[in-house]
């Protein structure tokens, strides 16, 4: 598990949570397990089965911590937003894991928060919504993130060939009010997606995060 000192200041009541929960399981598969139950939660009740797959490997104090784990997550992203800024702490949180546990299923990092920020003003023109815009590698969806911070309006559609990616990008578009799809395929290859994601279909009138999956787990 990671020490408090090895995380950002912002995400140390996050790591206590998730230190409690992983310490007697992988921790690339708790992590990739949280992602599953927060989409899950996320998805108004459309995806239970997978809910219920996902948590039963998990003892009662377990269990009792995750829903405190994703409270945690909603106070982080509400801050960020209501000070009218992007956050990715999934991806943040990833990065202190993969620099820690190399050889445990993290095997990327992201780029960082400033040139993302740098690479939407230079590319997005502010009063140019109503676009589509593709990221076809995208991560945590961090490119995404910062376009949206310079104009809202536009729709988004992300692909990556990690699973554990796409999880944190469909989370963080749908934390940020983002409308749009997420794919799960090879682009290079551009096979059929192994699993899809609709971001926020109906946020213009329910304005609450929903994540809506097209196609079973694989």
């Amino acid at each position: 598990m990671l020490k408090t000192t090895d995380v950002p200041q912002y995400l140390r009541e996050f790591n206590s949570l998730f230190s409690f929960i992983s310490y007697k399981h992988d921790i690339a598969r708790v992590f990739d397990d949280f992602l599953t139950l927060v989409i899950c939660c996320l998805a108004r009740q459309t995806q239970e089965d997978w809910y219920l797959q996902t948590i039963r490997k998990y003892d009662e104090d377990e269990i009792n911590n995750f829903p405190k784990l994703l409270g945690q997550l909603f106070i982080i992203y509400d801050r960020a937003i209501s000070a009218g800024d992007w956050i990715d702490p999934l991806g943040d949180y990833y990065q202190e894991l993969a620099g820690k546990y190399k050889k445990q299923g993290f095997g990327q990092f992201f780029t960082p928060k400033s040139l993302c920020d740098m690479m939407a003003q230079i590319t997005v023109n502010k009063n140019d919504f109503g676009n589509t815009i593709n990221d076809c590698a995208a991560g945590s969806g961090r490119t995404l993130l910062a376009s949206n911070n310079v104009c809202k309006g536009n729709y988004y559609i992300a692909q990556d060939i990690d699973h554990m990616c796409v999880k944190m990008c469909c989370i963080n578009m749908a934390m940020h009010g983002i409308k749009g799809e997420v794919l799960h395929m090879d682009t290079l290859r551009n096979n059929a997606p192994w699993n899809s994601y609709i971001i926020n279909h109906d946020w213009h009138k329910t304005k609450t995060p929903f994540v809506y999956k097209l196609k079973a787990d694989t």
